[in-house]
């Protein structure tokens, strides 16, 4: 297989049909492509079997893990991707999508067009979210009112070039991605908080520190992403945040942290973490 794609599907119990209408948005839309695999996780409210069942009446077909659970981010999309590795080793890319998302016919295509001609380990599209921001551009647009029509207008945001800059979804290199190790929960136990700046430093360090590499949109495909932050609903966000937090640091150390204040060039946060972590006295001391 070319591609395949993954979702943690986390539905709220206090906002069940919500959600429901929401991934059945994402989920339809992205069986119009050609290549419309999906491994997904299921981390709640619904169990298995409903989900199927659901799946079905919604004409959609899915590979089914977890068991109703929320397991965590982190954890949930590595599951998805030793999934692939073991029964699809084959597969030369993968893509991690959300929930709250409308993907255009073939909005990968100029994704992996962009890696096999690069090299490059990831890549996103750009996005448009529920306030009509266009990211990483920073520019707006008037949002249309039905998703037949957002579908229209996401393809005629179409152009050349890219720009510095991460969003979800995004498009990984299948092999660069195992290499790396994808997510490694045994640094990250959290249920959420810093997983993908975990795996873009893996990257930057796949890629050498001598190249500089950062993450970067490919502005030829555009994709909504409501990014409605559905999972910071959640009791108790802030400890794991904080589990997460010390995680990275055991992970890859102060020097880490400073790279990725280097990738993430227009937030302070990194670097205020990069201070935080190193002790405050001069070499020779």
């Amino acid at each position: 297989m070319r591609i395949i794609h993954t979702l943690p599907l986390f539905i709220r119990e206090d906002s069940r049909e919500e959600d429901l209408h929401m991934a059945g948005l994402a989920l339809s839309s992205l069986q119009n492509s050609k290549d419309h695999n999906t491994v997904l996780f299921n981390q709640g409210c619904l169990t298995n079997e409903e989900l199927q069942d659901w799946l079905l009446t919604q004409g959609i077909s899915c590979v089914i893990q977890g068991e109703g659970v929320n397991i965590g981010i982190a954890a949930a999309r590595q599951a998805c991707f030793e999934f692939i590795w073991e029964h699809f080793p084959e597969t030369e890319y993968i893509s991690e999508i959300h929930v709250d998302m409308i993907l255009p016919t073939g909005w990968y295509e100029p994704l992996l067009r962009y890696l096999a001609y690069t090299g490059e380990p990831m890549v996103s599209p750009g996005i448009v979210t529920s306030s009509g921001e266009l990211q990483p551009l920073k520019e707006f647009i008037q949002l249309p009112e039905t998703p037949e029509h957002l579908m229209t207008a996401l393809q005629q945001l179409s152009r050349e070039g890219t720009a510095y800059g991460f969003v979800h979804p995004v498009v990984h290199n299948a092999e660069i991605l195992r290499r790396i190790g994808g997510y490694d929960t045994r640094f990250l136990p959290g249920k959420q908080g810093y997983e993908d700046d975990s795996l873009l430093l893996g990257m930057r360090y796949y890629m050498g520190i001598r190249s500089e590499w950062r993450p970067k949109c490919c502005l030829e495909s555009w994709v909504y992403h409501a990014t409605m932050a559905q999972r910071m609903s959640l009791q108790d966000k802030h400890i794991d945040f904080s589990i997460n937090e010390e995680g990275l640091f055991h992970q890859y150390g102060a020097y880490g942290l400073r790279e990725l204040a280097e990738i993430h060039r227009d937030s302070q946060g990194f670097l205020q973490l990069f201070h935080k972590y190193t002790p405050n006295r001069k070499r020779g001391e």
